[in-house]
C-alpha cells in the first residue's frame, strides 16, 4: 500500500511540477501561445476550441482551462512521437486526416452560407400563407396487403358488411384490429399524404370507393369526423420557416455546384 501511495505522491509532484513550469514560463510566451512542447507552439485558439468541446457555453474555471491545457499538450507530445515514428506518413493515416479535412471544411462552408443568407418579412410571409392549416382526422381503417382483397372489402361493405367487424377479421394492423379499426384522432401531419388525401373527399361515415395505398399496404378508410386545426401565428412560425427556406436555399445551391461540376465515378467503387 506504502508503495502505491509512494508512486501517487511521485505522479502528482510530476504533474504540479509541470504545470508550475507551465505556468511560470506565461509571460515568456508569444502573443497567442499558451504552451510549447519542445519548441512546438500551443495556440491559446486550439485552447478555447477545446474547452468549448468539452463543456459547450458553460464557463470555463481557472482548474478547469489548466486542466484542458495540460491534454493539450500531452496531445502535441503523442502527435510529435508518432511524426518521429513514421505514423503520420502510412496511407490510412493520411486518409483519415483527409477526410477530417474535407469534411470540417464542407461543414464550415454551410455554416457560413446559412448564417449570412437573409429572407425578408415578405418572403416568409408568402411561404407562411402557403401552409394549409393541419387538419385533425378521426378515422377507422382496413389494411390489406394487396389491392384485390381491398376491393373485395369495399364490395362487402357497400353490400351491407359492418366496417368494424371486417377490420376485427381481416386488417393486418394488429394495433387497431381489436379497436374495429379504429385510429382515433390523428393530426393530418401524422399520417401519409395519400391518407389524408383520401380522408378529405369523405363525409362523416362514409368509406372510400377504392383501396388507399401507401407505405403500409392497402387501407379502406372509414371517416368519422374532420377538424381544421387553428394555424399558429406568422410570429410563432416566422424561426420555424426561416430554418426551413434557407435550409432549402442551401440545399438548392449545393445541387447546382454538383450538377456544374466535371464528375468522374466509378459504378462500383
Amino acid at each position: 500500500m506504502r508503495a502505491i501511495l509512494d508512486l501517487r505522491f511521485a505522479a502528482l509532484t510530476l504533474v504540479c511540477a509541470c504545470t508550475a513550469h507551465v505556468l511560470a514560463a506565461d509571460t515568456a510566451l508569444p502573443a497567442g501561445v499558451v504552451a510549447t512542447v519542445n519548441g512546438q507552439p500551443v495556440q491559446r485558439i486550439v485552447l478555447d476550441l477545446l474547452a468549448k468541446a468539452r463543456q459547450g457555453d458553460e464557463p470555463d474555471a481557472p482548474q478547469d482551462r489548466v486542466a484542458l491545457l495540460n491534454d493539450l499538450v500531452m496531445m502535441e507530445l503523442l502527435s510529435q512521437r508518432a511524426q518521429a515514428t513514421g505514423l503520420a506518413a502510412r496511407l490510412d493515416t493520411q486518409a483519415e486526416l483527409e477526410l477530417a479535412h474535407k469534411s470540417l471544411l464542407g461543414q464550415r462552408l454551410l455554416e457560413q452560407m446559412t448564417n449570412e443568407m437573409t429572407l425578408s418579412d415578405e418572403t416568409l410571409r408568402a411561404r407562411y400563407d402557403a401552409i394549409e392549416p393541419e387538419v385533425e382526422i378521426t378515422a377507422s381503417h382496413i389494411l390489406l396487403a394487396d389491392e384485390a382483397a381491398a376491393k373485395q372489402v369495399i364490395k362487402e361493405l357497400e353490400a351491407g358488411a359492418a366496417f368494424a367487424a371486417i377490420a376485427r377479421k381481416r386488417s393486418a394492423d394488429e394495433y387497431t384490429r381489436d379497436k374495429g379499426g379504429r385510429l382515433g384522432s390523428v393530426k393530418g401531419g401524422d399520417l401519409e399524404s395519400a391518407f389524408v388525401a383520401a380522408a378529405r373527399t369523405l363525409k362523416p361515415g362514409g368509406f372510400t370507393p377504392s383501396p388507399v395505398h401507401t407505405a403500409h399496404g392497402w387501407h379502406v378508410v372509414q371517416l368519422h369526423s374532420m377538424r381544421t386545426l387553428e394555424k399558429a401565428s406568422f410570429d410563432a412560425m416566422k424561426p420555424a420557416l426561416h430554418s426551413q427556406l434557407v435550409g432549402e436555399r442551401v440545399q438548392a445551391q449545393v445541387a447546382q455546384w454538383r450538377k456544374e461540376a466535371r464528375l468522374e465515378m466509378l459504378q462500383t467503387p
